[in-house]
């Protein structure tokens, strides 16, 4: 008897992590169908998976799962160092969005078998006598001073009770290392990419970095996987961050002041860095590194790309990317989506279009829910 394919939620679809999840994710055999969600239009192409307009915290996404018989939960819609998102902002969606997700996916009836949730290494803090190589077990900043982490802590407690009310489905957490993505740069990404990088006098601390192909990967396998639990995924090989510069012929002088959070604040908006949250701070002056092994035992992860390829590689697309072709956002061509639609045979197979460029092919859309 052949395998039940599996049935994809994915959220967070408006960006990279989503998106290409979403990308990977169409083309696996075991994959039956894949829908995407977001309350942002998608910029990347899609492909055959459907796209909703819809907010985790709606109370049709429980109706949804159960309709569509969705039996993975990819969560990538978390926010980590946002660069301008309120605390308050970041708490709904973190928190509360991941709350209201998990509890449609809980329940008598519900035919959810599989959680996965992004989220940080920030969980773990970053403070002077913070060991190297922190492992899963470790144990989590539920006190750091800092409300972006306390709310990430508090949404991996809640997949923790989630898969204690649902002993039938499997949960994982995975905490990433800062990711580096030319295209979409988050906030460390984007200060590594300063033409002159400051740093904070009298610190040069470890970094370990991963690149937005590993990310992906990570994420596949741990949707399509058969395991549970936190993994830290992160590349091999930190280095400490002038010797990271150097190797990149970045530019870098100790322009931050050391102490005084009010000093560092002021220092950061003069040199236009103020997008630098707390826990970023943090990571600048002190570093953070995350054991790999139990995600290589168990998850089957092992980064392609080495904390210094992922740099350079970073660093490279960044020089290109201006002389690239702008491919601009996702084109929704709402006429054609509708005349091939009318066109699909009841009950039959998508009817397959002519090879087009990437970003261009259209996708099927359904009603936004409000």
């Amino acid at each position: 008897m052949a395998a039940r394919k599996h049935r994809v939620l994915v959220t967070g679809v408006s960006r990279w992590w989503g998106a290409l999840l979403v990308q990977r994710l169409v083309e696996e055999p075991s994959v039956a169908e894949v829908i995407g969600i977001d309350l942002t239009e998608p910029r990347h192409d899609l492909g055959r998976a459907d796209y909703l307009k819809v907010d985790i915290r709606h109370g049709l996404i429980g109706k949804l799962l159960r309709s569509v018989g969705i039996d993975t939960v990819v969560h990538t819609a978390t926010t980590i160092d946002s660069f301008d998102l309120h605390p308050r902002q970041a708490h709904e969606i973190n928190v509360v969005g991941t709350m209201n997700l998990l509890a449609a996916c809980a329940g008598a009836g519900s035919p959810v078998r599989r959680f996965v949730l992004k989220s940080s290494g920030h969980v773990y803090g970053s403070h002077h006598n913070l060991p190297a190589g922190l492992r899963e077990d470790r144990r989590l900043a539920a006190d750091s001073p800092h409300p972006f982490v306390r709310d990430m802590v508090e949404m991996e407690a809640s997949v923790q009770e989630f898969q204690l009310r649902q002993p039938e489905a499997q949960a994982v957490t995975l905490r990433f290392a800062n990711s580096l993505n030319p295209e979409e740069p988050a906030p460390l990404a984007r200060y590594l990419d300063l033409e002159l990088v400051p740093t904070f006098m009298g610190y040069n601390p470890p970094l370990q970095l991963v690149h937005r192909d590993d990310c992906v990967e990570a994420l596949r396998l741990a949707a399509l996987g058969n395991v549970s639990g936190a993994y830290n995924v992160a590349s091999e090989s930190p280095r400490p961050l002038s010797r990271l510069l150097d190797e990149n012929a970045k530019l870098h002088a100790p322009l931050l002041p050391p102490v005084g959070t009010g000093w560092s604040a002021l220092a950061l908006r003069a040199l236009g860095v103020a997008f630098l949250s707390p826990q970023l701070v943090d990571l600048l002056r002190f570093g953070r590194t995350l054991s790999t092994a139990r995600a290589a035992r168990l998850l089957g992860f092992r980064a392609r790309h080495e904390t210094p390829a992922a740099f350079a590689d970073f660093v490279q697309q960044r020089r290109v990317l201006p002389f690239l072709p702008d491919r601009g956002a996702y084109q929704y061509e709402k006429e054609l989506e509708d005349f091939i639609h009318a066109r699909l045979p009841p009950g039959g197979e998508r009817t397959e279009l002519p090879a087009k460029p990437p970003r261009t092919r259209p996708r099927r859309s359904r009603a936004p829910a409000r």
